[in-house]
């Protein structure tokens, strides 16, 4: 069967005449939702610097620029992922647009609740031209898909953390918790990843968003590329940590690859840890874990907790820059398009 993809444009397509109390309704609750993502983000970093300080400030800027350097190229890798998967949906938008649905769309994570980001990603790409169910089945898809390929790389790391649950760390029942939970979750996620499977959730999902079905199967080509550039995205990631561990020892290969493991397995099992054992959350554990066997003996577990700390303040760095970065290039974008043409207006 051929697939047929329908391309949108950046710009936001025709809209219905809206009254001016509409207008200023709508601008002031997106003033007021931008005020409370600054402040959620601004309370994570000051709650978490008095921990982060010291390691902070021993770092050599140049593994943080580069560390940042290398966060920002796998947030890129996932818009790319995201397209991919919008693409094998039957609909396609310019990357420009693509950032802005992702960069800005993924502020909505740092509001309480779990869905806010998805509700952006809806929004933002309904003014790019897509149908909402679309967007959101987009994002699903790549979160699952992301999700496959997270378990996968998890693996790398796991000698390193089973060799962390025979001691008597703090962190040591929270790593448990992440492997038993890859080995649950691990042959799942493969499973519906299997072109056919997924096309069936797909399918079921429209059904219950009362929306018009898919007219094609999903491909093995189009889960093959989100795979692709999810992983990209991971290894990006993984190497932003082991840059910012490069920083305060040499972990070398092996640390690369524990990083490159570890980082996949604590982002994507910590959104099922509904609990924090031992005081200590899934993420930062399953990363202290991997750090301390490539990090000086005295305080290795304090710094490596640090790192992780660190690398969550670049985090919120970089997704602020970046959706700054999108709303940018997003209203250069409008302006030259509206802009009228000096050659038609000469030669009318």
């Amino acid at each position: 069967m051929v697939n047929t993809v329908a391309t949108v444009s950046a710009s936001a397509p025709p809209e219905r005449p809206v009254s001016n109390a509409r207008r200023i309704v709508v601008a002031a609750l997106k003033i007021v939702l931008a005020l409370a993502i600054a402040a959620f983000m601004t309370y994570a970093v000051v709650t978490q610097w008095a921990e982060v300080r010291q390691t902070w400030l021993g770092l050599a800027w140049q593994s943080v620029l580069l560390s940042f350097v290398a966060l920002v190229i796998g947030m890129l890798a996932n818009v790319m992922a995201w397209k991919a998967s919008l693409r094998d949906l039957e609909h396609d938008v310019s990357f420009i647009a693509a950032t802005e649905i992702n960069f800005i769309g993924a502020l909505g994570k740092y509001l309480p609740g779990s869905v806010w980001a998805y509700v952006m990603q809806m929004e933002l790409g309904r003014r790019a031209g897509l149908p909402r169910a679309r967007a959101f089945l987009a994002s699903i898809v790549t979160v699952g898909l992301g999700t496959t390929a997270a378990l996968g790389l998890g693996t790398l790391a796991v000698p390193a953390l089973i060799s962390s649950t025979s001691d008597d760390a703090t962190y040591a029942e929270p790593v448990r918790f992440a492997l038993y939970a890859m080995i649950a979750l691990l042959p799942v996620a493969i499973l519906c990843a299997v072109p056919p499977v997924l096309t069936r959730l797909v399918q079921l999902l429209l059904r219950l968003l009362r929306r018009p079905p898919l007219t094609h199967s999903l491909t093995w080509s189009g889960v093959l590329r989100v795979v692709g550039w999810a992983s990209i995205g991971w290894i990006c990631f993984g190497v932003h940590l082991w840059l910012l561990a490069n920083a305060q020892a040499t972990p070398g290969v092996n640390g690369l690859i524990r990083s490159v493991g570890a980082f996949a397995l604590a982002l994507t099992i910590s959104l099922f840890a509904i609990f924090a054992p031992s005081g200590l959350g899934v993420r930062e554990a399953v990363l202290v874990a991997a750090l301390v066997p490539a990090l000086p003996a005295p305080n290795a577990a304090g710094t490596a907790l640090g790192i992780a700390l660190a690398s969550r303040i670049l985090f919120i760095l970089a997704d602020a820059l970046t959706a700054a970065g999108a709303a940018i290039s997003i209203a250069i974008t409008r302006r030259t398009q509206q802009r009228p043409d000096p050659a038609a207006e000469t030669s009318s």
